[in-house]
C-alpha cells in the first residue's frame, strides 16, 4: 500500500485530482519527462522512482526536484525500446518492468539508477527452463523474503530474489493478478474480477 506521502507525490506530479485517472495524465517535472506516468515508488531511503510510457525512469531525493533517465536514449542499440510499467525498490536496488516493441515482457535492475542490467526471466517447470513474458501490473520488493515480486496477466506472481537463477514461478485462478501486499509474514494478492486472497509464502 503506498503510504499517504506517496500518494500526495503522486498527485502532484500528475497534477490531478484524486478522481482522475493516472495513466491518462502526462507528467511534467522540472526535467522534463515526455511520456505518460505508468507508476511510483519510493525506497526504504526515502528516494521516489517512477517510470513512463516513453522508457523513462524518473528519480528524486525529495519529491519536487526531479532527474529523468531516457533509458530507449541512452541504451539504444543495446537494449529494446521500452514502455515502463511498473517499478520497486528495496534491498539496495530498483527493479523496473515493461514491455518492448515487440509486445514482450522486459526487466531491468540497477543499484544506484545510473547503469542498469537486464534482469533474467528464466525459471523451471516442470524441469524444464521456460521464459516469462506476460504484461505486468505491478512490481514490488519483500524485505522479509529479500525479493521483488512481479505481478501479472495469466494469474502470475513471479519471484525474483538475490539469485537469478532461483526464479520462482506461481499462477492464480484470476485472469490478472494486480498486486502483492507484504502484511508481516504474509502477503495479500489482489486480481481481477474481485480476487483477494492471503498467502503465507
Amino acid at each position: 500500500m503506498m503510504t499517504r506521502r506517496l500518494r500526495i507525490l503522486t498527485l502532484l506530479l500528475l497534477g490531478m485530482t484524486p478522481a482522475m485517472s493516472c495513466p491518462a495524465q502526462t507528467v511534467h517535472p522540472d526535467a522534463g519527462a515526455r511520456g505518460k506516468l505508468q507508476a511510483v515508488c519510493e525506497d526504504p531511503d526515502g528516494c521516489r522512482w517512477a517510470v513512463t510510457d516513453a522508457g523513462e525512469i524518473l528519480r528524486s531525493a525529495d519529491g519536487s526536484a526531479w532527474t529523468v533517465l531516457d533509458f530507449n536514449a541512452e541504451y539504444a542499440g543495446y537494449y529494446p525500446q521500452m514502455d515502463f510499467r511498473a517499478v520497486a525498490a528495496g534491498g539496495g536496488s530498483v527493479m523496473v518492468a515493461g514491455l518492448d516493441a515487440g509486445g514482450h515482457l522486459a526487466v531491468f535492475t540497477s543499484s544506484r539508477g545510473t547503469v542498469w542490467s537486464a534482469r533474467s526471466l528464466a525459471y523451471r517447470e516442470g524441469g524444464e527452463l521456460q521464459e516469462l513474458d506476460v504484461t505486468p501490473c505491478s512490481l514490488s520488493y519483500d524485505s522479509l523474503r529479500d525479493s521483488f515480486f512481479l505481478c501479472g496477466t495469466s494469474g502470475t506472481l513471479f519471484e525474483m530474489p538475490g539469485c537469478s537463477h532461483c526464479n520462482r514461478l506461481n499462477r492464480y485462478p484470476v485472469d490478472t493478478l494486480y498486486a502483492r501486499v507484504p502484511s508481516g509474514y504474509s502477503a495479500t494478492l489482489l486480481g481481477s474480477g474481485g480476487f483477494r486472497a492471503t498467502i503465507d509464502p
